[in-house]
């Protein structure tokens, strides 16, 4: 054979050879490899580390829970702008390859070749990324990348092309715990994913290859250069115009952290989630997509936030003004740092905190002061920004008003202002005293607002549930009701005047509990002894009834022993008692005689959207045929479904049964009737008279509605300051107190002074635009014209007389007419039109 024509058959020869080998060796390799490796349908199980979110019942985020920030979303919703981005930066072939590009394979060896071993140019397109990244690890090996080959190439015969890329974008890192692009949009920009610009969408779009080398938070110098060469490639590729190239290569780059932007401020209430999801689930909760609705209203969520602000911030003020928070030398003014720089420095240990900003005094005179804010500069204010500021001398005594600038701020002090809603400044302080608030649906208990404290970042402690502390006078309704189904009536006459128990061997002294100032009014109706809050006419009514006789019925109530001391004391509210207890007992009055469960989670969904939990709560129905929780279920009338606003409950055991999904109205779990509607209704038509005449009368004032009703307490030397109030629509309870027990509040400090305002603020939104709404009038009520002198039916003789509500059968006596009748006297007006105080006990 020719010699030339030998050589092409040799080189052919060992073409062919060499192919078969290596053909050979990738088909041995495979069948070796390809058992070890997964599925590529196991992607379709994949649980991506989603963190657990919680929101309001009308769909406001109040927390996220979890180390990994993602928010996966369908293929469908990601702005195309963006997908052609991470196409642009990542693989701009991925529409026309089947798993493996071998232009891409082909570019990165050759890059290796000429370079000498660079790796920098790499040939994975992004279904190799996604096998990688939920299959195989990030070392650069040969063996790795030949795994990698076959799952991607598994992958793109598993799944679409759209599947595969949506997997991609919600699971890769983009750095500062951010996985997927929902989550860096909103952790770099605050941002969902169509409010993000050209030059945004390219800078996300170019985080993978370094998240955390390119991420602006970490190095905006790194960013900026990953992003133009996206920007680059987005221009090359068609994705963007040259204009739009130029206006995002000129936009500026912000290293700001976003992070998750909640929209409603309930901490305390996030935490009360957590906790009961990791009780539930474990630490699963964290990381299984758990989205938790709860019964919280964000507009009343809102009012009772600023309600308790408003309020502890008012006491804070009313007893003076502590001093600066430190006084330095302030630099001086030659010299080479920028003074700034300086003042800065000198403002670096002490932190702004909730909504106040820390600020160093520059100068002061009589009418102004200059001050420098580190965020803000320089800032001038007046007089009326620290006119408040008496100096505190303890807690029952503050000192002259300022009459200067200069009598309250001196320069290098470092203090705190807070801006109002006109933007001028007011000097301010943290609080020391705390305070809570709850408010609930006293239909079904939904938990619809709650604060647990001034600020959740400062104290975590969540006095609405986890403060057991006494309730004074605001305890009295509960014994008062027990008194009314032991034969009392509204009109019964009590005896007000000092009372002598003796030796108390609970209490181990000799105990002689006081009104409010020492002022007895003798003789007086049940309806007066509540409205003034008398606590010498509360300990006879108890002791006429028997403690025995109020212990067993107070407990219907839903308190425990901690609640309802086994003495004398309980006519007081010597007991302790959580807020959300106390609220959820005043719903029984509210809701006419049912016993509602309180709760605050209402539905429980997985990843998947899947609802694991959805609340059933016995709901209060005067118009249901059930008298236990546990019994039969009804049909839920269609005037009250409607009304019905959350369905939840905390314990999570089994979900909501519906017999027939067809229906309107699932069945009704009918909560159980503890007492009768007739002594609902008398209890409130009590409290009504409190509120419009006695101690909570600024209630009555400030919202001029005639369906409120409530109770003030005020426990010894002002410990504790209540106010409890409602009508049949929503239930709500103030406290405001010192964490430390022992310490006063402050003379003149009480319930009707001290926790109304926070009351009254939540409701002012609460009730807004809303008609009044009593607890209606059941049957079995009468109204007879009494004396009120001795609580008798009038006869037609009797001078001032006034009309008095009675259960039809508990009516007292009729006065014996008189041997000679007189002259006709016409009803007179009511002596509980008189305004009245506070009283007061040693408890109350």
């Amino acid at each position: 054979m020719n010699a030339y024509l030998k050589i092409p058959l040799v080189i052919a020869t060992v073409t062919a050879l060499l192919v078969v080998t290596l053909a050979g060796l990738l088909l041995g390799a495979y069948y070796y490899v390809a058992p070890t490796l997964p599925r590529a349908e196991e992607l379709r199980d994949l649980k991506m580390q989603i963190p657990l979110q919680v929101y309001s019942r009308d769909g406001r985020l109040i927390q996220e829970f979890g180390e990994q920030k993602r928010t996966p979303v369908a293929y469908q919703d990601i702005p195309p702008l963006l997908i052609k981005a991470v196409l642009a930066a990542e693989d701009d072939r991925f529409f026309e390859h089947p798993g493996l590009d071998y232009q891409g394979i082909l570019r990165a060896f050759i890059n290796v070749i000429v370079t000498g071993g660079d790796r920098s140019i790499g040939g994975s397109t992004i279904t190799q990324q996604v096998a990688r990244m939920n299959f195989l690890n990030r070392e650069r090996l040969y063996v790795r990348k030949f795994k990698e080959a076959i799952l991607a190439l598994r992958i793109e015969r598993e799944f679409t092309k759209e599947e595969i890329l949506a997997l991609y974008l919600n699971t890769y890192f983009f750095g500062q715990q951010s996985y997927g692009v929902a989550a860096a949009a909103r952790t770099y920009f605050g941002k969902d994913l169509e409010e993000l610009t050209v030059a945004e969408a390219a800078l996300i779009a170019g985080l993978p290859q370094g998240p955390s080398i390119f991420n602006p938070i970490y190095s905006p110098k790194g960013a900026k250069q990953r992003r133009s060469y996206v920007l680059r490639r987005m221009r090359e590729t068609g994705a963007i115009t040259d204009a739009q190239y130029a206006d995002a290569m000129a936009e500026p780059i912000v290293p700001k952290r976003y992070g998750m932007q909640t929209r409603l401020q309930a901490p305390y209430v996030a935490e009360m989630v957590r906790a009961e999801m990791i009780r539930r689930f474990g630490p699963a909760a964290y990381t299984a997509g758990l989205k938790v609705t709860t019964t919280i209203d964000s507009r009343l969520q809102r009012a009772a936030n600023r309600a308790i602000r408003t309020t502890l911030t008012a006491y804070d003020e009313r007893h003076g003004y502590r001093g600066p928070l430190a006084h330095v030398e302030l630099p001086a003014e030659a010299g080479g740092e920028d003074p700034e720089q300086a003042f800065r420095k000198l403002l670096d240990d002490y932190p702004s905190l909730v909504d106040l900003e820390t600020a160093l005094v520059l100068d002061v005179n009589q009418d102004s002061a200059r001050l420098f804010f580190a965020g803000r500069g320089e800032q001038t204010i007046g007089l009326d920004a620290v006119a408040w500021a008496a100096p505190f001398i303890d807690d029952d005594t503050a000192g002259a008003r300022p009459k200067a600038v200069s009598d309250v701020l001196h320069a290098g002090d470092i203090v705190r202002f807070r801006q109002d809603a006109e933007g001028g400044w007011r000097l301010a302080q943290i609080p020391e005293v705390q305070g809570a608030f709850v408010a609930e649906d006293p239909r079904d208990g939904a938990i619809v607002a709650l604060n647990g404290g001034y600020d959740f970042f400062l104290s975590n402690f969540n006095r609405a549930t986890q403060s057991r502390r006494q309730p004074g006078s605001a305890f009295k309704p509960f014994m008062y009701s027990a008194a009314l189904e032991n034969g009392f009536t509204p009109a019964t006459i009590v005896t007000d005047a000092p009372v002598n128990v003796g030796y108390d061997p609970v209490l181990e002294r000799v105990w002689r509990p006081e009104n409010y100032h020492s002022v007895y009014h003798g003789d007086t109706r049940l309806r007066e002894a509540l409205a003034e809050s008398m606590n010498a006419a509360a300990i006879r009514v108890l002791q006429q009834v028997t403690v025995p006789k109020v212990v067993r019925y107070v407990h219907k109530f839903g308190f425990d022993s901690v609640a309802v001391p086994e003495d004398l004391t309980l006519a007081l509210g010597s007991g302790g008692v959580a807020p959300v207890d106390l609220v959820n007992g005043y719903a029984t009055f509210a809701n006419g005689g049912y016993a509602v469960e309180h709760y605050f989670i209402q539905r429980i969904t997985d990843a998947q959207g899947d609802v694991l939990y959805d609340a059933s709560p016995v709901f209060a129905c005067p118009d249901c045929a059930s008298d236990s929780a546990g019994g039969p279920t009804a049909a839920l009338p269609a005037s009250t479904a409607a009304a019905t606003a959350t369905p939840s409950t905390p314990e999570v055991a089994e979900p909501a049964l519906i017999d027939d999904p067809t229906e309107l109205y699932p069945p009704l779990r009918v909560a159980p009737a503890i007492i009768t509607p007739q002594n609902a209704y008398l209890m409130t038509d009590m409290m009504q008279d409190v509120v419009r005449h006695g101690t909570g009368v600024a209630a009555y004032r400030a919202l001029e509605r005639r369906d409120l009703a409530g109770k003030t307490g005020t426990t010894n030397d002002g410990r504790d300051t209540w106010f409890v109030g409602f009508n049949a629509d929503v239930v709500a309870a103030s406290w405001v107190g010192f964490d430390q027990d022992d310490r006063p509040l402050g003379r003149n400090e009480q319930g009707g002074y001290t926790a109304i305002p926070m009351w009254i603020g939540f409701m002012e939104t609460a009730l807004a635009g809303t008609p009044e709404h009593e607890v209606p009038l059941p049957p079995g009520i009468v109204e007879y014209r009494i004396n009120p002198k001795n609580g008798l039916i009038a006869n037609d003789t009797t001078p001032n007389t006034i009309f008095e509500k009675f259960e039809i059968d508990n009516i007292p006596e009729h006065e014996p007419e008189p041997a000679f009748p007189g002259p006709f006297h016409a009803p007179g007006p009511t002596d509980t039109d008189k305004p009245v105080t506070e009283s007061n006990n040693p408890f109350e």
